[in-house]
């Protein structure tokens, strides 16, 4: 597991959002503060993965950041040669439930893989290849449980062993083994209860039979196939023989109802002469009435004209005289408004001379009040004076009050009013006298107009009747007559009524005489209609005798044949005509009762067949499943011994020995170079058996400073356990890859953070100690040292500075 990326808001000291990118990062120092945040983040990458940390276990809610609302954890990362890549984010509140994601990044895609929280960690540990323990244990080792894999219960280191070898692989293959082994001995018994019952007449013996039958099944359909192709033969003579009587049959039935036709025909064109006869005299009678009516059309067409002329010509008069009265009305209307226009005019300047002395003396009666306003004023003030004392309006001392006088203010508004009510009447009555003369005024031209609108319409009809009578005098009336327009009228109408009947009564007769013509026309058409007929049926007579002669012909020559193949087939001798049916029914009866039996004989060639195949089949089937009942008894016994080896755990205890004795081994190794020497790792004290079976599987150190003597890990001091556990730590990393089934160690262990215990050890140990993480990562792992040693994060080719912000939040910068 590779990290690429992990955003951490609201964890811890990382109150504010912070994005870490660890796709540029190999080997590197997590540095800054005491209590800056550094084992926070990975916490943050533990929690992302597991959902708990080491510190406070599940009880992540106490990880959010004081005062944040919620925290929010993403972690991006790659597992494997392949690089498949995914992420897992986390989402935690102070209330309330958790959310959690996991997805599978493709490209700029992203698949969905579990949205619950067991879900996530089941598909964790499987992609990792480690639970949350192993994790703890092999790939990060937090602050204060550096050691738990060295000083831990044996129990433990296996549990770790198992995860990160997959030897429950090996597990999985027996409980594989035992059920294919179980399948193959149940498909075994199942394809001998198979052969048992199923293909028990799948014999040769059984074969061949079928077989004799189908050969003489088929030799009798071949001989009533030949017997059906006679009586085809025969069906094809028979028909036409029937064919050649029916048609004999038939024209003599059609000679007959031609004859007929003919008759019927002759006899219409004898009676058509004498009906054409009798019509062509009444069509000259009708002609002649016709003529003897004498219409005049073009003296009517006058008249039709003329109608109007003289109906609008009456009119015009009658109207005429109605204008007359009109005008002499409007000329007395006119008289009598000209005397009151005189009136009106004179009465104008009398009203407004009146109103302009009203005016005026309002205009003194105001002058006058004014004037009295003023004196009132002066008294007034001359109330206010004191002698000796200023004046309030020029300030002067007052060297005496003069004397008022008595005033009359009321007589002066009284004359006032007096004078604007005489202005108002004399106002209204110039206005009176005004308005009376515009209304003389308008109504004497409206008058006028009136009586010249009276006069141009007289003037109109008159022009317009001189023109009508000059077109009744063209059209050649009298000029009596064009005087009396409306005598001349009724002459009109009269005349017209009685060239109407007359007209009348000549559409009638020609409608008769057309009547009589369409006759005529149809007696022709029925009479040529009749010859065609009686010519088309001597012709058709004489064909029908022609064919009646090709059909004996036909009988004639086909009889003698159809006897002799009767003959020659050996049939019975054949129905005739007069027996009720002919040699058709015969030999189509003889064919339906052979086709019946060639249809048993062809359904038992066809079951015989199928039955022939079928055998065929089940032999070949047979004999594959005999075959594979041997194949699978020997799968079977197989398959019992792998499960029999794998039943005893031995092989995945020898694994595990042989991975500790490999740890210990290649620790010794580290651990000599990062202690100058002095110490070397063993599985196990190498006393006797009675030290106990645990006392084996603990990891013990030799003190090659002390005699080579060999102690527990439990008695070393911090700094030397420390080193222990970095030196099992990088064996670890680098050697169990060798015994992982299906290569999940290598996968697992593709990152490794140390957290913390640098601290006690000297510049010398240091630079081992780096020369060592170097090597481990080799440019394949993620190696990260949470450390607040400055020595040796300088040391280091990259840092993740830790640094907190006003105190209030922590950010993570990449030096």
């Amino acid at each position: 597991m590779r990290p690429i990326r992990l955003e951490v808001e609201g964890f811890t000291s990382f109150r504010e959002k912070q994005s870490i990118d660890f796709s540029g990062l190999d080997l590197f120092a997590i540095t800054g503060p005491t209590g800056s945040g550094k084992s926070s983040l990975i916490d943050a990458l533990v929690f992302a993965l597991y959902g708990q940390v080491p510190r406070v276990g599940d009880d992540y809610k106490q990880l959010i950041s004081h005062g944040a609302e919620r925290l929010n954890v993403l972690l991006e990362f790659e597992v494997g040669r392949s690089r498949l890549r995914y992420r897992v984010a986390r989402t935690a509140r102070p209330a309330g439930a958790s959310k959690q994601r996991l997805e599978r990044v493709e490209g700029a895609e992203a698949q969905p893989l579990a949205d619950k929280a067991r879900e996530i960690r089941s598909h964790i540990e499987q992609i990792l290849g480690l639970d949350y323990d192993g994790f703890t244990r092999a790939v990060v080792l937090p602050q204060g449980q550096f050691d738990e894999f060295l000083k831990g219960e044996p129990k433990e280191r296996r549990k770790i062993l198992v995860s990160l070898l997959n030897l429950g692989i090996y597990d999985a293959v027996q409980r594989l083994a035992n059920q294919k082994n179980a399948d193959a001995r149940k498909e075994t018994a199942f394809i001998a209860e198979q052969l048992e019952r199923d293909f028990a007449d799948a014999t040769r013996e059984t074969l061949e039979e079928r077989g004799g039958e189908l050969a003489k099944a088929e030799e009798e359909v071949a001989a009533l196939e030949k017997t059906q192709a006679a009586l085809g033969e025969g069906l094809t003579l028979a028909r036409k023989l029937r064919t050649a009587r029916q048609e004999i049959d038939g024209q003599a039935r059609d000679a007959a109802q031609e004859e007929e036709k003919r008759k019927a025909a002759e006899d219409m064109l004898a009676r058509g002469d004498e009906t054409r006869a009798a019509l062509e005299g009444e069509l000259e009678a009708r002609a002649g009435q016709i003529d003897r009516l004498g219409l005049d059309l073009e003296w009517q067409r006058t008249l039709l004209t003329a109608k109007p002329q003289a109906e609008q010509l009456a009119s015009l008069r009658a109207q005429l005289e109605r204008l007359a009265e009109a005008r002499a009305e409007k000329q007395s209307f006119l008289e009598a408004g000209q005397t009151a226009l005189v009136a009106a005019e004179s009465a104008v300047p009398a009203a407004e001379g009146a109103q302009r002395e009203a005016e005026a003396e309002l205009q003194a009666a105001r002058e006058e009040r004014e004037e009295t306003h003023r004196r009132h004023a002066a008294a007034a003030l001359r109330r206010e004076l004191t002698v000796g004392e200023p004046c309030p309006v020029c300030e002067q001392t007052v060297p005496a009050v003069p004397k008022a006088d008595a005033l009359a203010l009321d007589q002066a508004e009284a004359r006032v009013t007096r004078a604007q009510k005489a202005a108002r009447a004399a106002t209204a009555a110039a206005e009176t006298a005004r308005l009376d003369l515009q209304k003389a005024q308008a109504g004497a031209a409206g008058l006028r107009r009136e009586l010249a609108q009276v006069e141009e319409q007289a003037g109109q009809l008159t022009s317009s009747g001189a023109e009508l009578a000059n077109d009744l005098r063209a059209a050649g009336f009298g000029g009596d007559d064009v005087a009396d327009a409306p005598r001349l009228l009724e002459e009109i109408q009269s005349e017209l009524k009685t060239l109407d009947a007359a007209q009348r009564a000549k559409i009638d007769l020609e409608a008769k005489r057309r009547t009589i013509e369409e006759k005529l026309s149809g007696l022709q058409a029925e009479l040529a209609a009749a010859a065609a007929r009686r010519d088309g049926a001597i012709a058709r007579l004489e064909e029908i005798s022609a064919r009646r002669e090709a059909a004996s012909a036909i009988v004639e020559q086909i009889e003698p044949a159809l006897g002799d193949l009767a003959t020659r087939e050996g049939w019975d001798p054949l129905e005739r005509r007069d027996a009720g049916g002919d040699e058709v029914d015969t030999l189509e009866a003889r064919r339906s009762a052979r086709q019946q039996e060639s249809n048993a004989l062809a359904t038992r060639v066809g079951a015989l067949r199928g039955e022939v195949e079928r055998l065929g089949r089940k032999i070949v089937r047979a004999t594959e499943l005999r075959e594979k009942k041997t194949r699978l008894d020997a799968e079977a016994a197989l398959l019992k011994t792998l499960s029999d080896h794998l039943r005893a755990n031995e092989l995945v205890a020898w694994i595990q020995e042989e991975a500790l004795r490999r740890l210990a081994a290649d620790g010794s190794h580290h651990l000599a170079l990062l202690s100058q020497g002095r110490y070397a790792l063993r599985l196990g004290s190498g006393e006797t058996a009675g030290a106990g079976a645990r006392a084996e599987q603990d990891f013990f150190v030799v003190d090659h400073w002390n005699a080579d003597g060999i102690r527990s890990v439990r008695t070393l001091s911090g700094g030397e356990t420390f080193l222990a556990s970095l030196a099992l730590a990088l064996a670890l990393a680098e050697s169990l890859a060798r015994l992982s089934a299906g290569g999940r160690a290598a996968e697992a262990l593709e990152s490794l953070f140390l957290d913390e215990g640098f601290g006690t050890l000297d510049g010398e140990t240091l630079d081992t100690v780096v020369s060592a993480l170097d090597a481990l990562h080799g440019g394949q792992r993620v190696v990260g040292v949470v450390t607040h040693v400055r020595e040796l994060a300088e040391r280091l080719p990259a840092r993740l500075e830790v640094r907190r912000s006003g105190g209030s939040t922590a950010t993570a910068v990449i030096v």
